[in-house]
């Protein structure tokens, strides 16, 4: 595996970066959920469900995290298929309470949620993830996409990653598939990497990529 480059930060600026990202960071886990959210939230149809609705199945999932996530770190794990098996888990759980709500939620939204927490949780430094890094799985969206056919000429799905509903035969076909042909990095290094290459040349040529 590629060895990760070092550097030296103004510890205030750093600071700065994430208060500005995150908000104030009184609770590590709260902030990236909710910084996560917010990366899928307009892919959700509530209809017409009061904010105070909303707000209830949100913290329920942070609540979830909350227990969830501290465990697997603790417990600590030696196997994809562990953890891969903990994910479908709190990914189905997610989908669950939204779907009891009359919402109709997708593996393909609450795999981004979980994902994005724990990729946020990592940038922030609150968890190194020592000896299960390399078994998390890669955030997908329409950057992954793009940046998966431009570097591993995996084809781009043919339907949108937040209407994924089938979570074997969607979404770990294609987390396989990154795993397969990614080298030399694990998969979330890999997306790392890629995602920022990919988000700046599509900002610059297609703002609107992100479009579900």
């Amino acid at each position: 595996m590629e060895s990760i480059e070092y550097m030296s930060v103004d510890k205030d600026i750093l600071d700065f970066l994430k208060v500005i990202y995150f908000g104030a960071i009184t609770d590590p886990i709260v902030a990236t959920s909710d910084r996560a959210y917010r990366d899928l939230n307009r892919t959700i149809r509530f209809e017409n469900m009061p904010p105070k609705k909303r707000d209830c199945l949100r913290n329920m999932v942070t609540m979830l995290f909350k227990e969830e996530i501290p465990a697997i770190v603790d417990n600590g794990i030696n196997d994809q298929n562990i953890y891969d098996l903990w994910h479908y888990r709190i990914c189905k759980s997610i989908r669950t309470y939204y779907r009891d709500a009359g919402v109709e939620f997708y593996y393909g939204q609450a795999q981004k949620w979980l994902n994005m927490t724990m990729k946020y949780l990592y940038v922030i430094g609150e968890y190194n993830f020592n000896g299960i890094f390399k078994y998390l799985h890669i955030p997908i969206d329409n950057y992954v996409f793009s940046a998966a056919h431009k570097e591993l000429g995996i084809s781009r799905p043919k339907v949108s990653w937040s209407r994924w509903d089938d979570y074997n035969g969607q979404y770990m076909a294609y987390q396989s598939a990154l795993r397969s042909k990614i080298q030399d990095y694990y998969p979330l290094r890999w997306e790392f990497k890629f995602w920022m290459k990919e988000a700046r040349h599509l900002e610059q040529c297609t703002p609107s990529i992100r479009e579900i």
